[in-house]
């Protein structure tokens, strides 16, 4: 097994600068707080579906859900396939609302739907409870990059930490989510490569199959990751996907029309993606039947299988691109976690609590600081998940389960069921909360138990407040205000009057790095053997053709200016 050496480190130093660049470039679109935190609803659907599948795609995929391709088999496919699920529940449902929601971040929406004090809770506890998840993240990509390099892990850590803090600083949800575009087209071609040269390697997909144990390719699911667990999973990832991060890909766009897109485009990648991402290191288990005499140095050797998938199959080159793929795939993650933070911290607190008053100017100045803070504490916590040892699958799991059974039912109930009373949201979420923890943390619970209590708990609590809700007071008109806007289409030529169409610029740019890429990957070709120059003229030949294709996405006409901007007040309908 090769390990990476100067011509790779050149390539992953190289693809940093283009990263902190793209910051910078991305400076000027953030006129104000919310072309910060939101993009100024102008951030083109394809750009942003990809974002929103690169957040929900991280290195985690090629390090906890590899290990379960490894040791499992085909479980983890049908685990994506339940990812994939779920952005189906936000094409039909939760797409079109959080956009019509006209909201800057997901915490503010709480506010108006329930009351200040729901929002303050909510946002130190998601904040909180995800930054263990962000943590189990960054720790994925150092072992990935320190089992590659052969350098110390928890330096690896801390240099990747710092790297996605400064581009995430700078450019805000623009630089967020063209990075994460930019990262897509690095990362797609070259796992395609990857799964032609594992298939090779292993006699094809008949090959594979007949080379791995029995039970690995069995509809038969192992006990402890049996067709309940795959449920529970669906379920969990369900509530989680459509809220937050992805969330806010949903009203970043300019209407429903195009948040529905980004939904579609993400089931679709995720259920193509179900079938062809795990088969490196399915094919590891043929290949390197036990990855801990490879990896001798690692507590979890199963989690680099994808690692060591290219370290065994790829030429010095594009081991470097693979580097600087699983690179990206952490930094799309970790950068809208970033973000999001930033905005939460920055607009539900210090300006609700501190500075009620405060200027965007000023408010973007704080996303900014808030968003050092945030980086800085997950990398801490990566760096004690790794000199812990800890299992990259079993934190990422424990704590997006304890978050998302909590935050995920009252605050997509609250989206559709109106009349309810403002502590309902508070309630359900405290209790959802309570029982989580203290089964994950104390009693051992795992995500099947934790489903079936958690969740029937939580919406019975929510559905039974309704007896509660009295029909005066200020809540009552701060949801009819909501309601109203979710019953009303956005109006993109009266409501984003003066904001620029940004697509044609941000192709035209996406489609220059992307031609930047593939044109020197075949410089390549002066240092690899002849027997590799086949794998690096098809990852440059998809790479080129993915540029060119670019160059023919254009924005939609210019809108016409507007004095008003604010959507009119619309007969408002019962949601009950």
């Amino acid at each position: 097994m090769k390990t990476a050496n100067i011509l790779d480190f050149s390539i992953i130093a190289i693809y940093m600068v283009a990263m902190l660049s793209i910051g910078f470039v991305f400076m000027r679109f953030n006129r104000s707080a919310s072309d910060y935190f939101r993009g100024g609803n102008r951030i083109p659907w394809l750009v942003a579906g990809l974002s929103c599948f690169m957040s929900g795609f991280s290195a985690w995929t090629f390090t906890g859900a590899a290990g379960m391709a490894y040791r499992y088999g085909i479980v983890v496919v049908f685990l994506y396939v339940g990812n994939a699920l779920s952005f189906l529940l936000g094409y039909f449902v939760f797409a079109r609302r959080w956009r019509r929601s006209r909201v800057t971040t997901t915490m503010g929406y709480l506010d108006e739907r329930f009351n200040e004090g729901t929002r303050q809770t909510f946002s130190v506890v998601s904040v909180f409870f995800q930054m263990f998840m962000a943590a189990s993240v960054l720790y994925g990509l150092g072992l990935l990059m320190a089992s590659s390099c052969g350098v110390p892990l928890v330096g690896t850590i801390v240099v990747c930490g710092l790297i996605v803090l400064v581009y995430s600083t700078l450019g805000g949800l623009w630089a967020v989510v063209v990075t994460d575009f930019l990262q897509a087209v690095i990362l797609m071609p070259f796992c395609l490569v990857l799964v032609g040269a594992s298939l090779i390697r292993v006699g094809g997909l008949s090959g594979l199959y007949h080379s791995l144990p029995a039970g690995m390719v069995s509809l038969r699911l192992p006990s402890q990751y049996g067709w309940l667990y795959v449920f529970a999973w669906s379920l969990m990832v369900s509530v989680g996907y459509n809220t937050s991060a992805m969330a806010q890909r949903y009203f970043s766009v300019d209407d429903e029309r195009s948040a529905r897109k980004v939904a579609l485009l993400c089931f679709g990648l995720f259920l193509v993606g179900a079938f062809i991402w795990f088969i490196p290191p399915m094919a590891m288990r043929v290949i390197h039947p036990d990855l801990a005499t490879v990896m001798p140095s690692f507590s979890n050797a199963h989690e680099a299988a994808f690692a060591a998938a290219s370290l065994t199959l790829l030429p010095n080159g594009l081991i470097g691109i693979m580097l600087a793929a699983m690179f990206s795939s952490a930094m799309a993650s970790l950068s809208g976690t970033f973000n999001m933070h930033a905005g939460i911290i920055s607009k539900d607190v210090y300006q609700t609590l501190f500075a009620k008053t405060s200027s965007d100017s000023a408010l973007l100045k704080v996303g900014r600081i808030t968003t050092v803070v945030v980086a800085l504490i997950i990398t801490v916590l990566a760096v004690v998940l790794a000199v812990k040892g800890k299992s990259i699958f079993q934190v990422m799991v424990t704590f997006n389960t304890i978050i998302s059974l909590a935050y995920g039912p009252p605050a997509l109930l609250g989206l559709l069921v109106k009349k309810t009373p403002p502590w309902s949201g508070l309630i359900s979420f405290l209790a959802g909360l309570g029982i989580g923890s203290v089964g994950s943390l104390f009693l051992g619970w795992g995500l099947v138990m934790n489903v079936v209590v958690v969740v029937p708990v939580s919406i019975t609590i929510f559905l039974s407040s309704r007896w509660f809700d009295r029909p005066e007071g200020a809540h009552v008109v701060r949801r009819e205000r909501l309601f109203a806007r979710l019953n009303t289409p956005v109006d993109v030529q009266r409501e984003l009057a003066g904001c620029p169409d940004q697509t044609a610029t941000v192709f035209r740019f996406l489609s220059r790095i992307t031609a930047g890429v593939g044109a020197l990957t075949l410089m390549l070709l002066f240092f690899v053997a002849r027997a590799d120059r086949l794998i690096v003229i098809a990852y440059a030949t998809i790479t080129i053709l993915i540029a060119f294709s670019l160059k023919f996405i254009k924005g939609k006409q210019s809108i016409r200016a507007a004095n008003d901007v604010v959507p009119k007040e619309v007969e408002i309908h019962d949601h009950a």
